[in-house]
């Protein structure tokens, strides 16, 4: 068990650590830089958000000036799901509200608060920065640019006339069998030429919505807009990010591949994990050239995510860092927002807002490609799963069907995580007996392996008794194959790995609370963490009783002490729910482990083998040939 544990813990711990290096470390930022400013923004580019390769409108040669006549509006809409307010300054959304988790799997409605707040005091989940609405000028979702910097700030700036609802009439409430409602933001300004309609139709039981843009410029189509989406949507309650509670990042599907960008890396002036070289882009930007299926902005559970009817070009990621603090903790964070092109002809996107649920993204994949003809849609992209998510995504798709289930004959996430704890321990007990077992064999047979091989280096390499030794030493290691030790475990990782991605991950987990712990996809909230502690204690105690053939006193004890203690350090904010797992698999493994070494003890201790040449006054007995 202590190989099994020690492969475990060395795989997760170097590979948490290789993946710290590569995603969250980056070079400090310059001290004196206006980048670093949110006050601060430079105008954008026209090379900032439209491809280089589409025709683009000749940029406007002075800031344009003309009166607004339009009074602002802020409009609410409500559906069971969310609750969205649209400003008609910018046609952009201001607030976006998520109260409802629809399990498709289940067919189950949850409420949906933000972790920022107590079982007391709920906090609603709001999904919009509200660093970038304080900005200047504001960043907010669902803005439109079209690459020429005053037309792009005209667009901005401007109140766009609303359709669809009365004028003293400031809340569309979409009821049970309401249906869907739409609302559409035209902007019309002779000065410009400039004619945008911006439709966006709510649906009652749907987190997506459908926009749908059309705009022409001095009377000629524009064949092409950029979408904003972003900046930084996720829970906004979240008080600090970390290992396990990743910041609002980047993600696209580009030329077939997933895109995840992390904010950090879309700020750092190079790129490169060992061998680093400036961003051609330069900082605070990324360019990803290709097609596009679909792109968006996620946090570990909630993505808006924009899928164009057809596919475009070139995708545009930028951050702009600014400071935070909450309750003296401070931490540098970005927004960041996804630049995606999309159709201006009036052809629909379609924009998931909402949980990043396995079932309801493969349920709205099939929805959303059926409606825009792209039957091969994958949403459900979005969940990270991991390095190898070719084979922990399937894996951990049906670890969480199970845990799902036994909550509800438990009706606690915790108790689940403990009856699934027993259920694999036990169906993996033979591998676990077996792996046992064969190190036991090589931890009796080490002594004389030891003694074969001093024999060995007095002897030539033509003496007739080295080929005796070495017949011996080929049937000692048969019998105490080291693979057979390690072949079972090999067969459980892949499993393990996907309960770790599934634990760290699923939505399902989120504010789900188990005696003292009141979110099992969360740290314990207490200086003094019981769990991570009780974790490394049984460590400890397991790989004191497990065989351990090859290891020497001294390093047995310095690797029964020291790797618990390491992975105490590197597990000490990990989720909860994961260390429920990880607890009580030592516990079912200490017990195990105390009825494989009778079993073995009853079965297999017999006399130690004698010893050789001087030492027994008998030669070696040439193997026989099977």
């Amino acid at each position: 068990m202590q190989q099994k544990r020690l492969l475990l813990a060395t795989i997760v711990s170097l590979g948490i650590l290789l993946a710290w290096q590569y995603f969250f470390v980056t070079p400090p930022p310059p001290q004196n830089n206006s980048n670093n400013n949110t006050n601060v923004q430079a105008p954008p580019s026209p090379s900032a958000t439209v491809p280089s390769a589409l025709p683009t409108p000749a940029p406007s040669s002075s800031p344009i000036v003309t009166q607004d006549n339009t009074p602002q509006r802020t409009i609410t809409i409500q559906t069971p799901f969310y609750d969205v307010k649209l400003d008609s300054k910018g046609a952009v959304a201001t607030s976006w509200i998520l109260k409802k988790h629809y399990d498709p799997d289940l067919n189950k409605i949850k409420p949906l608060y933000s972790v920022g707040g107590t079982k007391q005091n709920p906090m609603p989940l709001e999904l919009i920065s509200q660093a970038g609405l304080n900005k200047t000028p504001r960043e907010a979702p669902l803005r439109i640019e079209i690459g020429d910097a005053n037309i792009d700030t005209f667009l901005r700036d401007r109140n766009y006339t609303i359709q669809g609802i009365g004028e003293g009439e400031n809340t569309i409430s979409l009821a049970e069998g309401f249906g869907s409602k739409k609302i559409d933001f035209i902007l019309r300004d002779e000065t410009t030429g400039v004619d945008l309609t911006k439709s966006i139709t709510f649906n009652e039981h749907r987190y997506d919505v459908d926009v749908e843009v059309k705009m022409t410029r001095g009377g000629q189509p524009v064949p092409q807009v950029t979408l904003i989406v972003g900046p930084s949507i996720g829970d906004q309650g979240i008080p600090h990010y970390d290992f396990y509670s990743v910041a609002p990042q980047g993600i696209a599907i580009v030329n077939n591949e997933v895109h995840r960008l992390l904010p950090e890396s879309v700020h750092a002036e190079s790129e490169g994990w060992i061998f680093s070289s400036p961003k051609p882009e330069g900082k605070d930007r990324k360019n990803i050239n290709g097609e596009i299926d679909w792109a968006g902005v996620c946090d570990t559970y909630f993505a808006m995510l924009a899928i164009p009817s057809k596919k475009t070009q070139n995708l545009v990621v930028k951050t702009e860092r600014y400071d935070y603090e909450h309750n003296g903790y401070k931490e540098d964070r970005f927004l960041l927002s996804s630049y995606v092109p999309i159709p201006a002809d009036g052809s629909k996107t379609q924009l998931y807002v909402g949980p990043k649920d396995h079932y309801l993204l493969t349920a709205a994949s099939q929805q959303i490609g059926n409606q825009i003809g792209r039957p091969t849609l994958d949403i459900d992209e979005a969940i990270d799963y991991g390095l190898f998510s070719t084979i922990s995504r399937p894996i951990a798709v049906k670890l969480l069907w199970f845990i799902k289930r036994a909550n509800e004959f438990t009706g606690n996430y915790g108790i689940a995580i403990i009856f699934f704890t027993f259920i694999i321990y036990s169906c993996f007990f033979p591998l676990k007996y077996y792996s046992s077992k064969a190190m036991k064999r090589a931890q009796k047979h080490a002594p004389l392996m030891k003694e074969i091989q001093e024999k060995m280096k007095s002897l030539k390499t033509d003496d007739p008794k080295t080929k005796e030794l070495q017949m011996q030493q080929l049937r000692l290691m048969k019998e105490a194959n080291p693979l057979s030790g390690c072949l079972p475990l090999l067969i459980q990782m892949p499993f393990l790995f996907a309960l770790y991605r599934a634990i760290t991950i699923s939505i399902d987990f989120r504010l789900a609370s188990f005696l003292w712990i009141p979110d099992l996809s969360g740290p314990e909230p207490y200086f003094i963490k019981i769990l991570p502690i009780l974790m490394a204690g049984s460590m400890i105690v397991l790989q004191w009783i497990t065989p351990a053939p090859s290891m020497e006193p001294a390093q047995r004890i310095m690797m029964t002490v020291f790797m618990p203690l390491f992975m105490l350090y590197i597990l000490w904010s990990a989720p909860a729910g994961l260390l429920v797992y990880w607890l009580v698999g030592n516990l079912v493994g200490f017990s195990q482990q105390l009825l494989i070494n009778r079993m073995i003890k009853s079965t297999d201790d017999k006399e130690p083998p004698e010893g050789l040449g001087e030492k027994t006054g008998k030669k070696l007995k040439p193997a026989r040939a099977s």
